[in-house]
């Protein structure tokens, strides 16, 4: 791995995922870490603040973007990765109808008021970025319009284990899911028992394995033909 100038031989997340969407020169990754401000952190089940706030970079942890009913009922509609970038794009910016939720403890670093790209190629890897993210606002739509619930697991799962392989989270087909089974029942639309159900079906059939919070693809093949995903 080629590290950048800030980092030595370990590039940083957010950078690291920037690069999956183009090119970035040592000149363009220092433009950028001086448009950025001090590393903050937040429990878990923080909200985090963003209307007024400039928009940020999630270095470590687990969050989402959730609209929530005023039953309580909770609609997930996007989990967000170490790397990812919040408040960058229209899907992430402040909404009144969406929150953004912490699901594990987070480490982020805000931008400095007035954030520009800085570069020309930096704009266009924060449009890659964007337009990266609405493909996935439409997966999540079809999951919860079309797909079957075995479908809606399997398409998910394949989704965060690629999403984490680009920043090197994963060994092989394991990596780490930090998620309780109500907080996949909020973003599959489904209750918990249905996802109890689901992940012990797919267990059974030897699909996936999960000991504690490691799971591991056991049969990708069928997983991307459930979920109408290929590799």
């Amino acid at each position: 791995m080629i590290g950048n100038p800030q980092q030595g031989a370990i590039e940083k997340p957010h950078v690291r995922r920037l690069k999956r969407y183009g090119p970035l020169l040592d000149e363009d990754v220092l433009a950028l870490e001086a448009r950025l401000g001090r590393v903050e952190t937040f429990p878990a089940g923080k909200n985090l603040e963003l209307t007024g706030s400039p928009p940020m970079f999630l270095l470590s942890g687990w969050a989402c973007l959730a609209h929530t009913l005023r039953d309580g009922r909770r609609q997930i509609l996007a989990f967000l990765l170490p790397g990812d970038g919040i408040g960058f794009d229209l899907l992430t910016r402040s909404q009144r109808s969406v929150e953004v939720v912490a699901l594990t403890p987070l480490k982020v670093r805000r931008a400095q008021p007035g954030f520009i790209a800085g570069t020309e190629r930096l704009g266009r890897v924060f449009a890659g970025a964007a337009a990266a993210q609405q493909g996935r606002m439409i997966d999540q739509m079809v999951r919860l319009g079309r797909q079957t619930a075995l479908e809606r697991m399997a398409h998910l799962l394949l989704e965060l284990h690629g999403r984490l392989a680009e920043i090197g989270e994963v060994r092989g087909e394991t990596f780490h899911l930090p998620l309780k089974q109500e907080i996949l029942a909020d973003a599959l639309g489904l209750s918990l028992v249905h996802v109890n159900r689901t992940l012990q079906q797919m267990k059974r059939d030897k699909l996936i394995d999960m000991r504690g919070a490691q799971v591991t693809l056991l049969d990708r093949a069928v997983l991307e033909a459930a979920s109408d995903q290929s590799s």
